[in-house]
């Protein structure tokens, strides 16, 4: 009975997504945002959410003038469909502001490439690994001789493909969501200030400690409070 009994109140707790889509077409934006933002309180993991929502809500931060918030959700978009118009929108609301840390190279649009279709990527290379162990393990048992020389080659690969496997949780970038943020040159509220940079930059963070988070920001690593940032996932 218990058990019911929670069901019962965990699903009134749920968020109405079909409400919140009626409340977004019929112009209650504000109303719609709270339950959205509600809904993406509750959900823990992010890959389950609707892309539109992060449109929809992109769109509503954007007509309020919070560009920050609109730029972490169109990232968010972007990070899980690298499409071209996507970017360019993110640039061109980036660039109104005077904004830092949104140019992409083609290191960053192939990386994210990969980190969409990974899984393909990753079974193929599984597959001629497998193949290749195959062919070693055949001659052996065989008794056929076998060359060092493709004993390194099949070890270098399966090397890089572990790699390869968590490079994608390994690149993340952060939005700022405060003014005047400071990034010091150690992970300690008593570290010299480096640089305050302004609400909406983007960073990237290559680690973190604690409350910390570890970033690359012109050229140097530098260290910004988590609850100082948005970080896109």
């Amino acid at each position: 009975m218990w058990v019911l009994l929670v069901s019962t109140c965990a699903r009134a707790q749920e968020v109405d997504l079909h409400l919140a889509d009626s409340l977004f077409q019929n112009g209650k934006q504000a109303e719609a945002e709270v339950l959205y933002e509600k809904h993406l309180s509750q959900v823990l993991n992010t890959t389950t959410i609707p892309i539109p929502i992060y449109y929809k809500l992109a769109y509503i931060n954007e007509k309020q003038n919070d560009y920050a918030r609109a730029l972490y959700y169109l990232s968010m978009v972007y990070n899980k469909q690298p499409r071209q118009n996507v970017l360019n929108k993110i640039n061109e609301i980036a660039a109104n502001h005077n904004l830092a840390g949104y140019e992409v190279d083609d290191f960053s649009f192939v990386f994210l490439f990969f980190r969409q279709y990974s899984i393909y990527f990753n079974l193929f290379l599984l597959i001629v690994a497998i193949y290749a162990f195959g062919v070693l393990s055949q001659k052996k048992s065989k008794g056929e001789p076998i060359r060092s020389r493709h004993k390194w080659v099949v070890i270098a690969y399966l090397i890089a493909l572990l790699l390869l496997l968590n490079l994608p949780d390994s690149y993340q970038i952060a939005i700022i969501n405060k003014g005047q943020t400071h990034l010091r040159d150690a992970p300690s509220s008593a570290a010299p200030v480096k640089w305050s940079i302004a609400r909406g930059n983007k960073v990237t963070v290559i680690g973190e400690s604690d409350e910390w988070l570890r970033i690359w920001w012109e050229q140097q690593p530098l260290y910004v409070l988590k609850l100082d940032v948005w970080r896109v996932h």
